[in-house]
């Protein structure tokens, strides 16, 4: 395999690493742990928080990040996937790293690699905390990837652990029933620490296992009476996770109430029911791509959107269960606009449009090969025949709202046609 010269560029090594381990995912810890320790990764210096769930996972690392910011703290945060680049991924002070920091931190992996294999994610992820440990980051948090147990992440023992759902996802590596899943994901915890559960339905076998292994099991309320600046109850319980886990970190990390709720009041992420203005038509963009997410969304779009006609932009990939994503959608979906993307897993346009219509014959579908097409045809359907009336984010007269769901590559894609068009997306303001 080639190596890198000293000059190479982040794009250079992306593409390098893609190339460096035999298949995408390979579940384990042996190989990532030795070079984690050759690195001195391990044991964390510096407290870690880290976050799993099927859903809401992004929501909650965000809002801790941004709560211990404010409070002065110099915090890392690692998550997955990115939308539109691989830096999103680090930050620090809830800012992205820049290049030259995730590069030197590439470099300090490779050098200590050796012969050993790793994937894309294992190895950036050592990145990630070899660069929060040349940064001098106070406290780090870890978004878990996939599962938990398995997931290079959990090599590090979090001083509180959080699962903020549990559904079904990635079936062939975490199994076909929420039990499975959830003895994956409970193992995030360690014994004697905080395990903070946003799940509002655990299966009892969580439970079990998170007794068994001495864990302190905090259940959030399944209807948190919290001001979140992100509609719909799921964001409002992914809320209380972070602010629970403030507070249980309150002896090692003090954080003064004002930062918590200044954190509450500034919570925004890009692809979490994010809500924009183009060309005078209210646009949603949510990365939802599995069943429990898209009734999520389906949930909260009918209530903040009662009257409105919902033209859904939808890409997926055909390793997901396609069916449960459609049926969660179906109850709000005015028009439906199936597209493909460039990923090879992904589910072609019109198989897609085939499978809404074996599921509800009645549906208006299109199918459009490119998300643009897609997007700009869904686009002009609401903006034709009626204006569109603009307010505030309670307002419930705006009568079309295009939504583009799916996945994280639907997110990218969009975001690349509107910059290559220059097409401008204005956050909705809530003045």
């Amino acid at each position: 395999m080639r190596q890198l010269s000293s000059d190479a560029s982040l794009n250079d090594w992306l593409v390098w690493l893609e190339e460096l381990h035999p298949v995408e995912i390979d579940l384990g810890l042996d190989r990532v742990r030795e070079v984690a320790m050759r690195l001195d990764l391990i044991p964390s210096s510096v407290p870690v928080i880290l976050v799993g769930g099927t859903n809401g996972k992004g929501s909650t690392v965000n809002l801790l990040t941004n709560a211990y910011t404010f409070a002065g703290y110099k915090t890392g945060a690692y998550t997955s996937p990115h939308i539109q680049q691989f830096n999103e991924r680090m930050s620090i002070n809830s800012q992205q790293a820049s290049d030259d920091q995730i590069i030197a931190a590439f470099v300090d992996v490779e050098r200590k690699r050796g012969d050993t294999s790793l994937t894309y994610f294992e190895f950036t992820t050592l990145a990630s905390m070899q660069l929060f440990k040349n940064e001098q980051c106070e406290l780090v948090i870890l978004e878990v990837g996939l599962g938990g147990r398995l997931d290079a992440t959990n090599l590090w023992d979090a001083d509180c652990a959080i699962v903020t759902s549990i559904a079904l996802d990635h079936q062939a590596y975490l199994g076909n029933t929420r039990e499975s899943v959830a003895a994956e994901k409970v193992a995030i915890g360690r014994a004697g620490k905080p395990l903070i559960v946003g799940e509002p339905d655990p299966p009892e076998n969580m439970r079990q296992l998170a007794a068994q292994a001495d864990m302190s099991w905090i259940q959030i309320a399944e209807s948190p009476a919290l001001a979140v600046n992100i509609a719909g109850a799921h964001q409002r319980r992914n809320a209380a996770c972070a602010v629970e886990a403030v507070s249980q970190l309150e002896p090692l990390l003090p954080v003064p109430s004002p930062y918590v709720q200044q954190a509450l009041a500034a919570q925004a992420l890009p692809g979490r029911f994010e809500q924009l203005e183009v060309d005078g038509v209210r646009n949603l963009l949510d990365v939802a791509h599995n069943p429990a997410a898209a009734q999520a969304l389906a949930l909260t779009i009918a209530d903040e959107y009662p009257d409105a006609d919902i033209h859904l932009v939808i890409g997926i990939m055909a390793d997901k269960d396609v069916e449960g994503v459609i049926k969660s959608l179906l109850p709000i979906a005015t028009n439906w606009f199936s597209t493909a993307l460039p990923q090879g897993r992904a589910l072609s346009s019109d198989e897609l449009a085939a499978k809404i219509k074996e599921m509800d014959a009645n549906s208006h579908v299109t199918a459009c090969e490119r998300v643009g097409e897609a997007w700009t045809a869904a686009q002009a359907v609401a903006g034709s025949g009626r204006a569109t009336t603009l307010g505030t984010l309670d307002d419930k007269s705006v009568q079309d709202v295009v939504v583009t769901v799916g996945s994280f590559f639907m997110l990218s894609e969009l975001q690349q046609f509107w910059q290559t068009g220059q097409i401008a997306a204005l956050p909705v303001s809530d003045d």
